[in-house]
């Protein structure tokens, strides 16, 4: 029974249970378990013969001895019972009921084992779906159990098996490889289903999951060295209370790929909890599973100040609804009168008292166990690490663990980079799991923790600080290394009450302001907005002021200092204009006007020169009011696409051509309805525009022309968003597209050139067109994504993160934000508004959905720069990417007159491969890609430019195939 933590557990899992399905326990449950033993076997692959009177061992085993009778497994449920009452702190409880009658199978046990490299695909799970269906239906045959006996509630089932449990990894070790033993696992109904199991039932109660669990874990092995027999012994106590857990819904919380543990010894569903002290007594589930469940109420910890907890209270601390950290004060000997166990063995009870963690009864080491089957212990948490290698003891402390529910959805603990429930390790190193770690009784958080490391010097460097903060080892940040605006310090001594300091950081570049929830669905239709220094938020019906009221709206409103413009259809009558005045009363009706039309409102309201804009459309034609005190209406032949305000009047869109209201168009294109909302700019070029699309991106030249960027040609099949910006990203003078590709950011030129260092990967799928503003010499972005958080990429420094981002706001966001002076203000998918200080912003570019407030959709530069002495700009004149290795390449250039331009591809011999032309604008960056099928090895390209006023140059460039 030594080292028993050097043996490597490899658990069978199943996908993960979503965080969001972790439902409050019910205060009751019947528990009804049913032996099964197999057809007798003599297979070297399976341990023992299959039947419970077949399993010998070379040695007494301890811990869970023989006989495996009833009254054995009978010990395990009493185990069960204690267990669940304590962990739940009596909001819990159980009955159990053990079959009298044990269930033989016709099959022998290896029939139903899961084997080879697809053990956990379906085909190979369906055998122990077969164990379950088949040992249920014996049992409804044969046994006498009454059901009657059975207390109000939900029922969960057991089958014990005669088998020993296929749960510790065999390959590299001396115990007896038997590869056809049976996985503990817990299969739940949708499993079940999915298996092809069928409806079972069990004395007229729906059995639709089991918990598979061996008789015992204890294994036979031999000593390579001296070629004696010894017993790797474990108890299924822990499997049992994991497994009980997992019919609650809790999910594993060690890595279900590999088998590591990852939250160690300081909860329940771990190996390392599982099989605590050989499994004898686990200790009690982590705080977030007691709290998810519902046995526990955190206090909620908002305001700076000193704090305590007693032993087994839990405290709450939010980075947002989605990220936060939970605080326990968890005790290992509460009352200073050691572990005392009560145990059955023989057909009797009696008591084993261990006044503290001592050589022979220790985490690695319980051969001071008096033997038998542990039915309860007085305190769970004496499991959790207490002794040093110095034999020093230790009583717990303060364990904080960082959870993000998030991760749930996606992989749970399976990556190390982030984690769904995290421990943060006080001793300074994040290693459990890792190099056999196993954590330490220095990972918790208390004064004088003597966490340090010696040098060869002799000197002695401290690990531990009192405090967990953005700049401690391990830090309080984000999962996705932003700032989490929390330190947490001056932790007392351990003991059954603990002390500890909160306050909210205020360094670095950003500042957390606080949120409100508001009772809104924020989606993909909303946004944010602002009004008298009030964060406003539209959804796709309403928009509403915290703490002042909320109004109908179709569109997004326009917004002044004091009014909000809305158009309101109300039971199917005709569209009406209404502006509202907020007041100290609340948000006052100031203006009402039925509007003469029976399209539907399609444009935002755009403000421009003292009057209200609104389009609406029909299925081939569209309409523009202009809203005073009276309406003028504007009719087009084209159903609507948006307008845009300005500095010229306003222009309009439709489905095929766009220019001024009151004008013939300018542009003309043919579109298919998958359109986003167009934006106009004026820089030196001229007045030009965007339209988003799916699929492609259509620039509306100054010039009249239309060109178009497919997303295809540089991202493959990742579609662009439907919704962009307008900005001087590279700051020369001219005004650039961003826009997002899924999870990239994209940028491009006027003349449809990729802008460098895009595209810029985020953590997620990007869900709002980029915020823009100025940050010194440089350009920054703002994008929100489906994971909750708040991106900002710096271009000067090629893209990087902000210092303090990403910011973790919430489980989701969709609506646009807002960034409104130096205040970044987002709504989560669950309608809370959160607002954040940039400490370091000095010019707003783009700052809201349509570009401000009113709308407008129209941004104007009056950036001037010196113009280039040459006609190809040098640094603007190459290919990208350069080797070509998949056939395709982009030809790319900058002229400083509008231009005809051609390229000349030829070998190296001089012989002609290809040419291209095409035609530019003044310096603005064009690019356009070139297919070949070449072979490999080094080309030429010859581009030339005649300008209009007929200066010409040229430039090589030297490329490279590989094939």
């Amino acid at each position: 029974m030594r080292w028993l933590l050097t043996w490597v557990f490899g658990l069978l899992s199943l996908p993960q249970v979503q965080a969001q399905i972790v439902q409050p326990a019910d205060p009751h449950y019947n528990v009804v378990a049913l032996r099964v033993e197999f057809a007798p076997d003599t297979s070297r692959f399976t341990t023992g013969d299959g039947t419970f009177s077949g399993l010998q061992f070379p040695l007494e085993p301890k811990v869970d001895p023989l006989p495996h009778d009833a009254a054995y497994f009978q010990a395990h449920l009493d185990f069960l019972e204690h267990y669940i009452g304590i962990a739940s702190a009596g909001n819990t409880t159980i009955s159990t009921y053990l079959v009298p009658e044990i269930i033989q199978l016709e099959h022998h046990m290896a029939s139903y084992s899961p084997i080879g490299e697809d053990s956990e695909s379906d085909s190979e799970l369906t055998k122990l779906a077969a164990l379950v269906r088949d040992s249920w239906i014996e049992a409804d045959q044969i046994s006498a159990f009454d059901p009657m006996q059975l207390a109000h509630g939900k029922t969960a089932f057991i089958l014990f098996h005669a088998g020993v449990g296929r749960d510790i990894e065999l390959i590299g070790t001396t115990l007896d490889k038997t590869p056809q033993d049976l996985p503990s696992i817990f299969m739940g109904s949708e499993l079940l289903a999915r298996l092809g199991a069928g409806e079972v039932s069990f004395k007229g109660i729906p059995v639709n999951h089991s918990m598979i669990i061996p008789r015992t874990e204890t294994r036979s092995g031999l000593n390579s060295i001296t070629d004696e027999a010894f017993l790797l012994e474990l108890s299924i106590n822990g499997l049992l209370a994991a497994s009980f857990m997992s019919y609650l819904g809790v999910p594993d919380l060690f890595n279900t790929d590999t088998g590591e543990s990852v939250i160690g010894p300081f909860g329940l569903m771990d190996p390392l909890g599982i099989f605590a002290y050989g499994g004898l007594f686990p200790p009690l589930p982590s705080a977030w599973t007691r709290t998810a469940l519902g046995w526990v109420d955190p206090k909620e910890i908002q305001d700076p100040g000193s704090y305590e907890l007693m032993a087994g209270e839990v405290a709450r601390i939010e980075i947002s609804k989605a990220e936060y950290f939970l605080l326990e004060n968890r005790v290992r000997d509460p009352d200073n009168r050691g572990l005392t166990l009560q145990v059955f063995k023989d057909g009797g009870y009696s008591t084993q008292t261990i006044p503290e963690v001592q050589d022979d009864f220790n985490r690695f080491n319980i051969e001071g166990f008096q033997g038998g089957v542990v039915t309860q212990a007085n305190s769970y948490d004496f499991a959790l690490p207490g002794w040093d290698s110095d034999q020093e003891q230790y009583n717990g402390g303060i364990l904080i663990w960082h959870v993000d529910e998030r991760q749930f959805a996606h992989v749970g603990n399976n990556n190390r980079s982030r984690l769904a429930v995290d421990i943060e390790e006080a001793d300074g190193a994040q290693d459990i799991g890792f190099d056999g770690n196993v954590g330490a009784p220095f990972d918790f958080y208390f004064e004088g923790n003597p966490s340090s490391v010696s040098l060869p010097s002799g000197r002695i460097i401290p690990l531990y600080e009192n405090r967990f903060g953005p700049d401690t080892n391990p830090d309080s940040r984000t999962n996705g290394g932003g700032d989490s605006f929390l330190i947490i310090e001056d932790f007392s001594e351990s003991g059954p009450i603990m002390s500890f300091s909160f306050r909210k950081s205020h360094d670095g570049s950003v500042t957390d302001l606080g949120s409100t929830f508001l009772q809104v669905q924020a989606d993909a239709e909303g946004s944010v907005s602002s009004i008298a220094n009030y964060g406003v938020v539209f959804t796709e019906s309403e928009v509403v002021v915290p703490g002042i009221g909320r109004v109908n709206a179709q569109v997004r409103p326009a917004f002044s200092a004091t009014n909000i413009a809305t158009i309101d259809k109300e039971g199917g009558a005709a569209s009406t204009f209404k502006r509202y005045a907020i007041t100290n009363q609340g948000l006052e009706l100031a203006q009402s006007i039925m509007l003469p039309t029976q399209l539907v409102a399609f444009s935002p309201v755009v403000h421009h020169a003292d009057a209200h804009y609104v389009q609406f459309t029909g299925s081939d034609r569209s309409e523009v009011l202009r809203i005073t005190e009276s309406i003028q209406s504007y009719s087009l032949n084209d159903p609507a696409l948006g307008i845009a305000a300005t500095d010229e009047g306003i222009y309009v869109f439709g489905q095929s051509r766009a220019g001024p209201l009151d004008a013939p168009p300018v542009w003309t294109y043919q579109l298919d309805h998958d359109a986003g909302s167009p934006v106009m700019g004026r820089d030196r070029t001229g007045l030009w525009g965007a339209i988003p699309r799916s699929r492609d991106l259509l620039f509306l030249q100054p010039d009249g022309f239309v060109i178009r960027i497919a997303a295809a040609a540089y991202f493959g099949e990742d579609l662009f968003s439907k919704a962009v910006a307008m900005a001087d990203l590279n700051q020369d003078g001219v005004l650039d597209i961003v826009t997002t590709v899924g999870d990239k950011v994209v940028a491009f030129s006027q003349g449809g050139a990729l802008l460098p260092p895009f595209p810029i990967q985020i953590g997620a799928r990007a869900t709002s067109s980029p915020l823009v503003y100025e940050l010194g010499e440089s350009v920054v972005l703002i994008v929100t994504a489906t994971d909750g958080n708040i991106y900002a990429m710096d271009l000067g420094k090629g893209g990087e993160m902000v210092s303090g981002f990403p910011l973790s706001a919430g489980f989701s966001l969709e609506a646009v934000p807002l960034l409104s002076g130096d205040s970044l203000t987002v709504v989560t998918n669950a309608g809370v508004l959160r607002s954040y200080r940039l400490n370091d912003i000095d010019r707003v570019l783009w700052s809201e959905k349509y570009g401000g407030p009113q709308n407008t959709s129209f941004v104007a530069l009056d950036r001037q720069i010196a113009e280039t002495t040459s006609l190809l700009s040098a640094t603007e004149t190459y290919n990208w990417p350069n080797p070509i290795r998949d056939g395709s390449t982009f030809f790319r250039c900058m002229t400083k007159e509008s231009s005809d331009v051609s390229v000349t591809v030829v070998d190296a011999a001089g012989s002609l491969i290809d040419s291209i032309t095409f035609t530019t604008s003044a310096g603005v960056p064009y690019e356009t890609l070139w297919t070949t099928d070449a072979a490999s090895g080094i080309y030429y390209a010859r581009v030339k430019a005649r300008s209009i006023s007929g200066a010409t140059d040229s430039r090589l460039i030297k490329l490279a195939i590989i094939r």
